[in-house]
């Protein structure tokens, strides 16, 4: 029996190091590159740099508040870079005097060019006044998001609210025992150690030229995503059809006396392109490049510049461990929206809402 114990012991125990590993080093409740690349979290406080700006007090509305105010001067509908909280530019745009922001819930607006369509057929711009309105994507999503567009179809308000009120699947992200990610995890690190380039599960790891986040690490962390959308995205005649929805859109918003302003957020393998590498094994995105060429009549905010500009100058600009942009970019958005629309401003044609 005593053999028997020893023997089984000994069987088990390479196992249960792995578990113990991998329970210690994973995480579930943060970093979504880290989770979906199966990546060790070698900086677990790396985040304390930013607690500050999560503490900021919110200072926009939700539309599934109903908020009693009916002006504002501005509506955002946007992805999860719109979902930042207290340390979203939408939040550090309302902390300006006289500027308030009513938000579309994101479990309202999966596909935000197809949303602004249904609610400029539906009743919100009887209900609420706005100057603008802020329309937001991230840039491996902009053109698949036409793909969801029908003008015909419309969004009021009570239909908003009630979608508001369903509850996304949580997903359950803890650890349990057994798992396959006892194998996973401890081979995907091992490839953190060995490689320079790799995919990682959903996530690519390579190396750049310089020091451009605050770990002890020249890794940059891409989802995978932002290279699939490529070939989508470099092709020019799918983002001149995009211009000219958002040149529609604008028209539209203006016959209601708003003007459109158009913010495409840079996917992170985008701002941080030129400092890889490994530059030959990957496409250049020119997404970018592409819209600045073309007319439009909306407000645009060209925030590649922006934070072009910023990583030369600030560690950080977007998470090392995340898809997202940091504190750091959604104040300098921020900045920037507020600007144009002090620039603006004078030439926003004035309605009164219809109660």
């Amino acid at each position: 029996m005593r053999s028997f114990l020893i023997n089984t012991a000994w069987f088990l125990s390479p196992i249960i190091v792995l578990h113990l590993f991998t329970f210690k080093y994973y995480v579930t409740d943060k970093a979504d590159l880290l989770k979906l690349g199966y990546i060790i979290d070698l900086y677990p406080n790396y985040h304390d740099l930013f607690q500050k700006e999560s503490e900021n007090k919110i200072m926009y509305s939700e539309i599934s508040e109903q908020p009693q105010e009916k002006t504002f001067t501005a509506l955002t509908i946007g992805d999860s870079f719109s979902e930042l909280e207290g340390c979203g530019y939408k939040n550090y745009l309302a902390q300006n005097d006289g500027i308030n922001i009513l938000h579309i819930d994101r479990s309202i607006s999966n596909y935000q060019i197809p949303t602004l369509y249904r609610l400029l057929n539906g009743d919100l711009f009887e209900k609420y006044h706005f100057k603008f309105v802020i329309l937001q994507n991230i840039e491996r999503h902009y053109i698949g998001n036409l793909d969801h567009v029908d003008p015909g179809k419309k969004l009021n308000c009570h239909e908003m609210l009630e979608l508001s009120k369903v509850k996304e699947p949580s997903q359950n992200t803890t650890y349990k025992f057994p798992s396959d990610r006892v194998l996973k995890f401890p081979y995907y690190t091992a490839q953190y150690y060995l490689q320079n380039t790799y995919l990682m599960n959903r996530v690519y790891m390579t190396t750049l030229s310089t020091h451009l986040f605050s770990v002890d690490s020249k890794k940059l962390l891409v989802y995978d995503k932002d290279l699939s959308a490529i070939p989508s995205n470099n092709n020019p005649d799918n983002v001149k059809n995009l211009n000219n929805h958002l040149n529609n859109l604008n028209d539209l918003l203006n016959k209601k006396g708003i003007q459109l302003i158009v913010l495409p957020s840079p996917d992170k393998y985008d701002i941080y392109y030129d400092y890889i590498v490994d530059k030959h094994l990957f496409p250049k995105p020119l997404f970018f490049e592409h819209l600045n060429k073309l007319p439009k009549n909306y407000i645009y905010i060209d925030s590649k510049k922006i934070l072009s500009e910023a990583v030369k100058q600030k560690k950080d600009i977007y998470y090392y461990d995340d898809t997202h942009w940091s504190p750091w970019a959604a104040q300098l958005v921020a900045k920037e929206i507020h600007q144009q629309m002090i620039l603006h401003q004078d030439s926003t044609v004035s309605c009164s809402p219809k109660l």
